[in-house]
């Protein structure tokens, strides 16, 4: 009988599994409060716990306007710079994601992956 993975292990492996998609730079899963569960940086990239406070924030503030004007809780917030995107994913009740995506990628596709590993996450966190 195999021992079934720890929390951290499962958090772990979903965090690398976004870092892998191409054109993600950094990536942390972050619960609705804006606590890091998990984090990864690339090219010397850096993700404060700050940062991730916002994020949740963002999420936050972004279900609240669309509970106003009575639509559906978004699934994803994408905040569009010239070099980079920030995107905050909902990933079940007890996560989000958020990642750092190059603009030079295809972001639709790495959007496609991230939100692929988010049911992922809604499934088993």
């Amino acid at each position: 009988m195999s021992a079934q993975p720890s929390l951290g292990e499962k958090t772990q492996r979903f965090v690398d599994s976004i870092c892998s998609v191409n054109g993600v730079v950094s990536c942390a899963l972050i619960s609705p409060d804006g606590l890091i569960m998990g984090k990864c940086f690339r090219d010397g990239a850096s993700l404060p716990s700050l940062f991730a406070a916002m994020c949740a924030t963002i999420m936050a503030s972004a279900e609240a306007a669309a509970g106003i004007i009575s639509i559906q809780s978004p699934a994803s917030v994408a905040i569009t710079a010239e070099d980079a995107v920030i995107l905050v994913m909902n990933a079940g009740k007890q996560a989000l994601i958020t990642a750092i995506i190059e603009t030079s990628g295809d972001y639709r596709y790495a959007y496609q992956q991230i939100a692929a590993i988010a049911t992922q996450i809604a499934e088993e966190v």
